[in-house]
């Protein structure tokens, strides 16, 4: 499979159809106990074909997105590389 960086960058219609966030906690041991947190964001965009993507994106873009927002999708494989309403 070809790098991220190798693969063409494609903008394409798209409207927000779903959000969600994934939060993870991980245990840390030894003498003092704690725990993290850590908090991933990802939004589904559906295009003109029908095929839904999902991506992870920052906190702020994932406030930004509203589900029904219509616009241009840029990404690059796997990678998002954002979102422009008109």
């Amino acid at each position: 499979m070809a790098p991220e960086q190798q693969l063409p960058r494609l903008t394409v219609e798209a409207t927000v159809v779903a959000k969600r966030i994934d939060v993870s906690h991980h245990h840390h041991g030894g003498e003092t106990h704690h725990m993290t947190t850590s908090t991933r964001y990802y939004v589904t965009f559906q295009v003109e074909s029908g095929d839904r993507m999902e991506f992870s994106v920052s906190g702020r873009e994932y406030g930004l997105l509203v589900e029904g927002d219509t616009g241009r999708l840029t990404f690059q494989g796997t990678r998002y590389l954002g979102f422009t309403q008109p």
